[in-house]
């Protein structure tokens, strides 16, 4: 059984990186031979060199084409729909907020984004990544004027901005701002289109060699930037390859959540500082860090099983989680596309149920809906899938458990 469940999500984790991946694969295509499955667990290892790569040229290639999207650098990019269509090109995508996303580019001046007044009942968030993929900051809440610079420079700051220093000239900037439900949408837009950026100017955004630039525009930490000169022509074959060997070993990448792997260069996160788990970010690109929020995935039933659509599976979730002090959801996705699955619901939270009297939520997940009072998630018949358990603002010394009895 171990051994199909990494052969399962090996298939699903691949197709998502690459984007090539096939709705249409059904189970029977998830039962291959042990010998061929041990074939494709025991992959080899990359080196820590081509690890640190692929992270690299897997986030700025993002960069790129983001910046595409957005007609330019310093252009913010609002997202107006949640991905609820089974085709978002992010991995395990987020159904409790909208997003605003930004190429930041500091070359010819400082970059600063303001936020309206929002009421505290609502989450929002903001979150900087650098060009290696580590946070720099992130702030629950942000209130005011955030200036970003690059960190050695002179560059204008506007009076009462927070000051965020980058080390390179393009950071990625990310805001978040959360919708409770359907109806909730519209408010959501309203601040969305209150968020104001203000920056010297807007460029076209092209990169030939991701790994080169990134040694030429960012100040490479000391501990990375031997092995990114060492890979400075990875290819888009070295990055097939090393993708192909994540996705094999995602289960046991990925059994932890996110710990370890969107945190600072110097997070005390245990596994932080392993190339291999940041390689594994990318996986759940852009991902927080683990104080910020924490996310359990979960593959099998209580019985260490595999999550098939054709067995009903139900797990109790408590409505006021121990040690959360923000919110909860639980989102379920395709194990074959990694993703959300059309035309079905996909997501409970505490706005969209009501606890039980002994302040649960208890949920079904199986093909027909059970009618029994639980909350229904339909999976797919013959069909593999896993859940997301999103906790924001946890307790990183009390994180929930997986919800069983």
């Amino acid at each position: 059984m171990k051994k199909l469940i990494q052969f399962t999500f090996a298939i699903s984790i691949v197709a998502s990186v690459i984007a090539c991946g096939n709705q249409g694969k059904k189970n029977a295509e998830n039962s291959e031979t042990a010998s061929e499955v041990t074939d494709v667990v025991n992959t080899e290892k990359p080196s820590d060199a081509d690890l640190m790569a692929f992270k690299v040229y897997h986030h700025m290639r993002y960069m790129v084409q983001t910046a595409e999207q957005a007609g330019g650098t310093n252009k913010l990019l609002h997202t107006k729909e949640l991905p609820t269509e089974g085709s978002d090109p992010v991995v395990s995508p987020a159904l409790d907020h909208i997003y605003s996303k930004v190429v930041v580019d500091l070359t010819e001046g400082s970059v600063t984004v303001e936020y309206p007044e929002i009421t505290n009942d609502r989450y929002w968030s903001i979150h900087i990544t650098d060009q290696e993929h580590y946070t720099i900051y992130d702030e629950i809440h942000p209130v005011g004027k955030y200036t970003i610079v690059r960190k050695g420079k002179e560059q204008e700051v506007p009076e009462g901005s927070t000051v965020i220093e980058s080390p390179g000239d393009y950071p990625h900037l990310f805001v978040r701002i959360q919708v409770k439900n359907a109806e909730d949408m519209l408010n959501a837009y309203a601040i969305q289109e209150k968020i104001k950026l203000a920056s010297v100017s807007s460029k076209e955004f092209k990169i030939d060699n991701y790994i080169k630039h990134t040694l030429e525009t960012q100040d490479v930490y000391p501990q990375n930037k031997e092995l990114l000169e060492s890979t400075i022509n990875f290819t888009e074959e070295d990055y097939l390859r090393v993708s192909k060997y994540i996705g094999d070993n995602a289960p046991r990448l990925g059994s932890n959540g996110n710990i370890g792997k969107f945190g600072q260069i110097d997070s005390k996160e245990e596994g932080s500082n392993d190339p291999e788990m940041r390689a594994a970010a990318i996986v759940g690109h852009l991902g927080f860090p683990v104080h910020h929020a924490f996310y359990g995935p979960y593959f099998t039933n209580c019985n260490d099983e595999i999550l098939m659509g054709d067995n009903p599976e139900v797990f109790k979730f408590s409505n006021n989680p121990e040690g959360v002090e923000l919110f909860w959801s639980v989102t379920r996705y395709s194990a074959i596309t990694r993703n959300t699955i059309p035309g079905k619901n996909d997501l409970f939270n505490a706005y969209n149920t009501t606890p039980d009297e002994e302040g649960n939520v208890t949920i079904t997940f199986s093909i027909e809906d059970p009618k029994d009072g639980t909350y229904w998630m339909p999976v797919n018949a013959g069909e593999p899938y896993y859940f997301l358990v999103r906790y924001y603002k946890p307790d990183v010394n009390n994180l929930p458990k997986k919800p069983c009895n």
